[in-house]
């Protein structure tokens, strides 16, 4: 579509601005406005107001919400208390030019940064040529990142591990039960340590370890402030649940819910949305017939609408997702100002990329949008889309939100990888599959924030059972969870 979009101004003897370009693209039907621009512009240079004229101006729905007469939110006299740990995104650092430079670089840093934390708990202090120079001998210690996995005809798990000096093959015997039950769930690309017995080149393994976390401790604040957590709301779609959303907005302004969840309303401080803003153009075989606007810039001008009802004392941290108008692939950079200009410009919002790192009152957060929960599923025993919360312990054991390569979403081989988990988090929010669960993993709070968005024939069709209108609540002192309820009564 670009280059017939771009061919049709060259035949016209007219440049149009990267400017303009990515704003007709954006449009529901580019190629008719290319042609009505061309028809009545003079010049030949064509810039963004050129194309803007020739759109039918878009007027998003007056957003009418109540406010609690006798509302006064504790959280409006706390003070806002925000870190963004900007070197652990990629937004304004990506580097990547898709070469196979750059595809090298990322393994290696993935390798490098994973690898070092087995090797701060003594693991494995050699790389493989030595160990394989060593020559064969018992109680060896090697880490490597998975080439290849299968299982052979006699039942054992054989293994390909590389490191940055060459590879090792790794055998686990099918008599080492345990062993073999843990081999189920290893996934290509990820990195590990193994120990075992080296015997003319072929690694026998005895243990497997992954960098795994350790037990988390907090630092939570003292008083009670508590942190929304949503995503995939879905503006523009047909689906979208418009008046469970200004239920929920109203909430927030202290006009519903008995006198606990009014409570609750009055101490949220922030409020994180994990990626899906928009329904977006494109994304999946006829999702056209499923959206109520059919432009992404009136997409996201419908949401400023409604997230500008957000009270002001509440903050607002928005991560993108795979329908937001920014690259599909991980990690995902922050959505650029223009799409929701005005909101964007409030002191109280925030934006970062997927992944993004934040601090709350010093707990800290991992935000992000979810998309290879598709990846992590069909290749990990026992994982499915119905507790989608199982998926996060898999990302902390192998500190990876993206372990598979070659999975979906496509990762960008940045230079850096922004998808390893080095750091380890308070809590780990995702979304995408569009069903809310909640699950520990060794003192870190995982939580998928389910949608706002009702099931489409789109998803019937997937099998995926969403549970939309649920919105977790967490008290960043203790880490509890409160879920309020606004999927009763009508459906949209």
């Amino acid at each position: 579509m670009k280059q017939e979009i771009i061919q049709k101004f060259e035949e016209k003897r007219k440049i149009i601005t990267s400017e303009a370009l990515e704003y007709l693209l954006g449009c529901a039907e580019p190629e008719k406005i290319a042609e009505k621009t061309l028809e009545e512009t003079d010049g030949s240079f064509i810039e963004l107001d050129d194309v803007k004229r020739k759109k039918k101006k878009f007027k998003p729905e007056k957003v009418e919400i109540k406010k609690g007469k006798s509302f006064k939110p504790k959280a409006k006299d706390i003070e806002p208390d925000i870190k963004i740990f900007r070197e652990k995104e990629v937004t304004g650092n990506s580097l990547s030019e898709g070469t196979e430079k750059d595809f090298h670089k990322h393994f290696l840093d993935r390798f490098q940064r994973l690898s070092k934390i087995l090797r701060k708990r003594g693991k494995a202090k050699r790389d493989l040529a030595s160990v394989k120079k060593a020559g064969s001998s018992k109680d060896t210690q090697a880490i490597g990142m998975i080439n290849t996995k299968r299982r052979t005809k006699n039942n054992h798990y054989f293994m390909e591990i590389e490191d940055e000096t060459g590879t090792l093959n790794v055998l686990v015997p099918k008599n080492n039960k345990k062993l073999i039950r843990f081999s189920h769930s290893i996934i290509e690309d990820e990195v590990i340590a193994v120990e075992g017995t080296l015997k003319n080149d072929l690694f026998i393994a005895n243990k497997i370890i992954r960098p795994d976390i350790p037990p988390k401790g907090h630092k939570t604040p003292d008083e009670t402030v508590r942190v929304a957590m949503i995503s995939d709301t879905h503006f523009g779609s047909k689906y979208f649940m418009k008046n469970k959303f200004k239920k929920f907005l109203s909430w927030l302004n202290g006009e519903k819910g008995n006198g606990d969840q009014r409570k609750v309303a009055g101490e949220v401080k922030y409020l994180i949305i994990a990626g899906d803003i928009v329904d977006g153009i494109g994304i999946y075989p006829g999702q056209n017939k499923e959206l109520e606007e059919t432009d992404v810039f009136d997409q996201y001008e419908m949401a400023e609408e409604y997230l500008k009802k957000v009270p002001e004392h509440i903050h607002i941290i928005i991560s993108p997702g795979n329908h937001d108008a920014v690259r599909t692939a991980d990690p995902q950079p922050a959505l650029p100002e223009k799409f929701m200009p005005e909101l964007f410009q409030q002191d109280n919002v925030h934006r970062i990329g997927s992944p993004g790192y934040i601090s709350l009152h010093g707990v800290e957060i991992l935000v992000y949008h979810g998309a290879s929960i598709h990846s992590m599923v069909p290749h990990i025993p026992n994982l499915t889309y119905r507790e989608p919360e199982k998926v996060i312990p898999e990302f902390l054991k192998r500190r990876h939100m993206h372990p598979l390569y070659g999975g979906k979403p496509p990762i960008s081989p940045e230079p850096k990888d922004y998808l390893a988990i080095d750091r380890v988090p308070d809590i780990v929010q995702v979304g995408d599959v569009h069903r809310n669960g909640y699950e520990t993993y060794r003192g870190v709070l995982g939580v998928n924030s389910g949608t706002w968005q009702a099931e489409t024939p789109f998803q019937v069709k997937q099998g995926h059972e969403p549970t939309p209108g649920e919105l977790p609540v967490i008290d960043l002192s203790s880490l509890k969870i409160n879920v309020i309820h606004f999927n009763k009564g009508e459906k949209k």
